[in-house]
């Protein structure tokens, strides 16, 4: 096969076909990142199933031209104006981050290699997007009726709702938000194993943990209690 047998078929496709194949991978499989495949070992039926990243499967798709269905291009229409609006926005308040430049770029310019990879995990920022703006949604709705919760240094077995579970990367911990009595913003950092972001997330739970502090938060605008010491008792 030709060194650019692969990118030769990049020509036959705008950005749009592109998001809109990447949607129907991410339908089917969700995210996997780039060099994170893996074979899928059926021991019962002693067989093996390669399970490729979205950039690979979306490529493979571009290489036998394979088209995108209408309902896919509207979708991905949707997404694309979405971002590109947001873009527009950070631009003219605070800049784009690197790698929002690269996602514009990717949109806007002739498809090579490297917009692939770029625009194969677009569906999967959409969802986290979504799950943020939801998030930011549910704490404005409690803004002027959070309270800050217990006293300081005093140790309380209370349930909460899980609204958040956001992975830190720099320090690797989590940073979880809860919301008690249905409006007083509670957090606490969950730095313990096992990973329990899949667990909790959507849940009530019992906790049993610390007042560390009371803040007016600058982000949530908010009154927020900061919980340490944290241990979840039960998740339901």
């Amino acid at each position: 096969m030709p060194k650019n047998h692969k990118e030769s078929y990049y020509s036959n496709y705008s950005p749009l076909d592109v998001l809109a194949l990447a949607i129907r991978v991410y339908d089917k499989q969700g995210f996997i990142r780039s060099g994170e495949g893996y074979v899928d070992i059926n021991h019962e039926e002693g067989t093996q199933t390669v399970i490729n990243d979205n950039k690979t499967e979306v490529t493979n798709l571009l290489v036998t031209n394979l088209r995108p269905e209408d309902d896919e291009l509207q979708l991905a229409k949707e997404i694309m104006d979405k971002f590109n609006g947001k873009f527009m926005l950070k631009k003219l308040t605070g800049g784009l981050t690197s790698f929002e430049q690269n996602v514009a770029k990717a949109f806007s310019e002739e498809i090579n290699k490297f917009s692939v990879s770029i625009i194969s995990s677009i569906p999967h920022m959409n969802q986290v997007d979504k799950k943020r703006q939801a998030v930011t949604d549910r704490l404005e709705s409690v803004r002027f009726d959070s309270e800050y919760f217990g006293d300081n240094r005093v140790r309380y077995d209370i349930e909460v709702e899980v609204i958040d579970v956001k992975f830190i990367q720099s320090s690797g911990v989590y940073m979880i938000t809860t919301l008690y009595n249905n409006k007083d913003i509670i957090k606490f950092w969950w730095r313990d194993q096992p990973d329990i972001s899949d667990i909790i997330d959507g849940k009530v739970i019992k906790i049993r943990g610390t007042v560390n502090k009371h803040e007016n938060s600058k982000y949530s605008k908010a009154k927020e209690t900061m919980l340490n010491r944290v241990k979840i008792i039960n998740a339901s």
